[in-house]
């Protein structure tokens, strides 16, 4: 019962943070434009303190790491983004921009930007899925501790994105903030997919990095609404837009059948899940 109440007062702290910062950093709005990218340090900061005080040892990296889970990081969003661009042109609400198409210069500069983002999502994943995700599922399953997580999650950057928005001259601000919370909710089954098929955050340190960048790259950034490789309305093809938004609610009925799958076939190694020696169990 200790555990999973630290778990959520780890939540409760962290967006009650989250939520005064933002808005104390959006009092003079252009300040807010430029430092907005403080908070994502917020969930590890927590998660550090609450493991000092509660005595809890930290085990989201290990020192070896599962292949296929860090394969999936690097591919899963490569192909999600690149599904929506191709599902854009398609439906006629977006189209590639033939000057902004990538050379090898631009390629080599997205790499270099993928492994240097790398240390901005640690403030994000070393809270989320290295100190939270562990807690909710040793109490729920990975189903539920996904869902309760992907809720924690959305409301997390709901004050960013909607005073990014309003910054920025974004149409309905709060309806680019419930779509954009929508996606952070369905995105996060893969999140969590990742990190059980290693125990591992590393992967997910990939995972969300090669999102951020190519998402921003390809279909534009709906914080700071500037385009990127395809013309349109951000809002509707981006992967934190209304597209991206069925594309992940269609994926994450496959991730729930896979926790629930798992769960059937491991049940017997859910002790040792709940003692901390391994992540295989629902």
């Amino acid at each position: 019962m200790v555990q999973k109440n630290n778990g959520l007062l780890y939540a409760f702290t962290v967006l009650f943070i989250t939520w005064s910062v933002t808005a104390a950093l959006f009092i003079q709005p252009n300040i807010g434009l430029k430092t907005f990218p403080i908070i994502m340090f917020i969930p590890a900061a927590a998660a550090i303190i609450f493991s000092i005080f509660t005595g809890e040892r930290f085990n989201g990296f290990k020192p070896k790491m599962n292949g296929k889970a860090l394969l999936f990081g690097i591919l899963y969003p490569l192909v999600f983004i690149l599904l929506c661009a191709v599902l854009a042109q398609i439906l006629g609400i977006g189209t590639w921009n033939a000057d902004k198409f990538p050379n090898g210069k631009m390629i080599v500069t997205i790499v270099i930007t993928i492994l240097l983002n790398l240390f901005t999502v640690l403030g994000e994943e070393y809270g989320w899925r290295g100190y939270l995700l562990p807690k909710l599922t040793m109490h729920w399953g990975k189903t539920k501790a996904t869902i309760i997580l992907g809720i924690i999650w959305a409301l997390f950057h709901a004050p960013a994105v909607l005073f990014l928005a309003k910054t920025t001259g974004i149409s309905h601000p709060w309806l680019l903030c419930l779509i954009q919370a929508g996606c952070v909710f369905v995105i996060s089954f893969a999140f969590s997919y990742c990190y059980y098929l290693s125990g591992n955050i590393i992967p997910v340190l990939f995972l969300h990095s090669v999102w951020n960048v190519i998402n921003t790259h390809v279909l534009g950034s709906i914080y700071t609404n500037e385009h990127g490789m395809m013309d349109g309305s951000i809002v509707l093809f981006n992967g934190e837009g209304l597209l991206g938004l069925v594309l992940g609610g269609v994926f994450m009925f496959w991730f729930i059948h896979q926790f629930q799958k798992e769960c059937q076939l491991v049940k017997p190694g859910y002790t040792k899940m709940m003692k901390g020696e391994e992540l295989n169990g629902n």
